[in-house]
C-alpha cells in the first residue's frame, strides 16, 4: 500500500486507524515508545552492545510508526543505512526524521535513510536474500490482520536476514522459525519503573560472532 492513500491526508491517528482496519493489511498503531526505549537504552552502558550489533548493517524497521527513533538507533550505532517501512504514517515518519536530523546537528551521526510507505510484507518480498538487519518494535498480534499474514512476514524476515546478524524484536510477537532466540529485559531509561523486553533472533553464526558481547544478557537463560 502506497503512502498516497487517502488516509495519509488525515491528521487524526484515530481516523487512520479506522481506515487501516477497513483495508485489512494491518492496523495503524502510531506507536514509537518501544523504539524510543530501545534507542535510549543503547546509549547506556547496559545497552551499548547494540552498537556492535548494528554497526555497518543495513537496518530496516518494519512498522516504524510516526516517530524517528529507529533512525536515531541506526545512526547512533553507525549503521550502513536505514529504511523505515511504514504504510500508514510514512508522511509523519519522514517529517519526524528530518526534524530530528536538523535538531541534532553534529551530535548524531548522519547515515543514508529512506521511508517506504508500504506494507511490511510487500516490502520484504522485494528485498534480496541474506542482506538485512531487521528491527520490529511493538508489532504485536493485535495489529496484524491474521495468523497467515504473520507467518508470511516471519518467513520473509528469515529469508532477508543477513547470516551473521539479528532480528531485533522489542515487544513484538513476530518469531521467525529456524532461528535461535535470546530474550532479555531492561529498565526504560526515561522511566526506570517500566520494564521493556528485547528478543534477538539469529542463526548460530550470529551468536558465535557476538557471543562475547551478549554474555550474561539473558536474565533467565532464555536462549533457544
Amino acid at each position: 500500500m502506497g503512502e498516497e492513500s487517502e488516509f495519509t491526508d488525515s491528521r487524526d491517528w484515530k481516523e487512520r486507524l479506522s481506515v487501516s482496519r477497513d483495508v485489512g493489511t494491518g492496523f495503524a498503531a502510531p506507536g514509537g515508545e518501544f523504539t524510543r526505549a530501545l534507542y535510549e537504552w543503547s546509549l547506556t552502558p547496559g545497552g551499548s552492545f547494540l552498537r556492535k550489533l548494528l554497526a555497518g548493517r543495513r537496518v530496516v524497521e518494519v512498522g516504524a510508526g510516526m516517530m524517528p527513533y529507529g533512525y536515531a538507533l541506526a545512526a547512533s550505532c553507525e549503521a550502513f543505512n536505514f529504511v523505515a517501512v511504514e504504510p500508514f504514517y510514512a508522511d509523519k515518519q519522514k517529517a519526524s526524521v528530518k526534524a530530528m536530523i536538523e535538531d541534532a546537528g553534529q551530535t548524531l551521526p548522519r547515515i543514508p535513510y529512506k521511508v517506504e510507505g508500504r506494507d511490511m510484507l510487500e516490502y520484504l518480498k522485494e528485498e534480496a536474500d541474506e542482506l538485512l538487519c531487521v528491527v520490529a518494535c511493538g508489532i504485536e498480534d493485535c495489529i496484524l490482520p491474521n495468523p497467515e499474514y504473520r507467518k508470511k512476514v516471519e518467513g520473509e524476515i528469515y529469508r532477508v536476514l543477513e547470516k551473521d546478524t539479528f532480528f531485533l524484536s522489542s515487544h513484538s510477537d513476530l518469531e521467525p522459525q529456524g532461528l535461535r532466540m535470546l530474550e532479555m529485559t531492561f529498565c526504560r531509561p526515561s522511566n526506570p519503573r517500566v520494564e521493556d523486553r528485547l528478543r534477538l533472533h539469529g542463526s548460530a553464526e550470529a551468536f558465535e560472532k557476538y557471543g562475547m558481547c551478549l554474555a550474561g544478557k539473558a536474565e533467565n537463560s532464555l536462549l533457544f
